[in-house]
């Protein structure tokens, strides 16, 4: 079985962001309407973009906006509502770019600076989103939905003091909602990892925010904590049992479905977690983590040949991901590709937990006929073996 060591324990969202924030972020739409009042043309496909958005379908308004935008290019109003429509289509980097052409338009564009923040969360950009929600809350302090994602980029850059003062101040201000509790839960958790000193307090504070949380009427992020604990404790069928539980509440959140995918995996239903990757792969065909998690499935199926495509893509995407290079050099050399597989295997050598990645490389020099190199990787292999045996008597 592939090493995922250097993948997170169950890849659980550890914020649960834009997927399940959609539906409220709505304040900006649709503001450019009278710019239109003139032009009864104009006019009818702007109230048809308008009500595609609002009927959740804002694929159908894109080509609208973008019809009307490159009729008056430099309307920032236009754009913002261009922007808002990619953002709710999840095509956050489009969105990215609308809000910035709104911005130097006009600078002062809440709502622009709104979902340019939101899209740089949705990307998991969290320091790029930061400004953009501080002037939001700098003109707007009772903005509820801009000061819960500035508290979730905040967390996501690690500013973890940052975070916790506003998530406190929304815990007073929305104690009913679930992301709250949960994003409080979190930050604290990571302060209890990162301050010594003070941990078993951070832990204390994280446990009341996670039991606020599960007092609610059940959530998704009610589920997915249930199912970050199985997942700390190896009960991997029972932590899918729970993500599935946290998807259908939230069905289009793809941190949801990611955790969804690692619990399948790490309880080696491969066939499944094949089949739910492959209704994710057309909003991130190019996730280095899906890749590798696709690969790797077929490489515990015994279909090696299936899993290189997808272990090249995650290496290529990032080739620091020492999991996929250690699958990548196991597929090759089961494929008769030693000298291929060299690289990429000595590449995985610091994730090797039992030894089996050192005598791999050993086999592969071997085999690849390099001598002198598999007498060296096989010195290595026994040494690292010994020092295994040492260490654990």
């Amino acid at each position: 079985m592939p090493s995922e060591k250097g993948f997170p324990a169950s890849r659980s969202p550890r914020l649960l962001r834009l997927s399940q924030s959609s539906g409220w972020i709505c304040a900006g739409l649709l503001c450019a309407g009278a710019l239109w009042a003139q032009a009864d043309q104009a006019s009818e496909k702007l109230r048809q973009a308008r009500e595609f958005v609002i009927a959740g379908k804002p694929e159908q308004a894109i080509p609208i906006y973008q019809e009307l935008v490159g009729a008056v290019p430099n309307n920032p109003e236009l754009l913002t509502d261009l922007c808002i429509a990619e953002f709710k289509a999840k095509r956050y980097r489009d969105a990215i770019g609308h809000a910035q052409a709104a911005l130097r338009l006009r600078p002062d564009l809440l709502s622009a600076n709104l979902f340019l923040g939101a899209s740089y969360v949705g990307l998991d950009e969290s320091a790029a989103a930061i400004p953009p929600l501080n002037k939001v809350l700098r003109t707007q302090p009772n903005d509820h939905n801009a000061r819960l994602m500035l508290a979730q980029a905040l967390s996501g850059a690690k500013r973890y003091e940052e975070a916790t003062q506003q998530f406190g101040k929304l815990s007073e201000l929305v104690p009913d909602n679930p992301k709250v509790w949960y994003g409080l839960g979190q930050t604290y958790d990571r302060l209890s990892q990162r301050t010594r000193g003070e941990r078993e307090k951070y832990r204390e504070l994280a446990q009341q925010a996670y039991d606020r949380l599960m007092r609610l009427p059940r959530s998704s992020e009610a589920y997915v904590h249930a199912a970050e604990l199985r997942a700390e404790s190896g009960e991997w069928a029972e932590a899918a049992r729970q993500w599935r539980e946290a998807l259908k509440l939230a069905p289009d959140d793809g941190r949801i479905r990611t955790g969804l995918v690692w619990a399948l995996y790490r309880s080696r239903d491969y066939e499944a977690a094949l089949a739910l990757i492959e209704g994710m792969r057309k909003g991130d065909a190019d996730s280095a983590e899906l890749n590798f998690l696709s690969g790797a499935s077929w490489l515990n199926l015994e279909e090696p040949e299936k899993s290189i495509p997808y272990l090249e893509k995650a290496v290529g995407a990032d080739s620091h991901s020492l999991p996929a290079q250690g699958a990548l050099g196991q597929a090759l050399l089961k494929t008769g590709r030693a000298k291929d597989a060299i690289p990429h295997l000595k590449a995985a050598l610091p994730i090797d937990e039992d030894g089996s990645g050192h005598f791999q490389l050993f086999r592969a020099y071997k085999i690849a006929g390099q001598g002198e190199a598999a007498k060296q990787a096989l010195s290595d292999y026994k040494g690292f073996t010994k020092r295994l045996r040492l260490a654990n008597p």
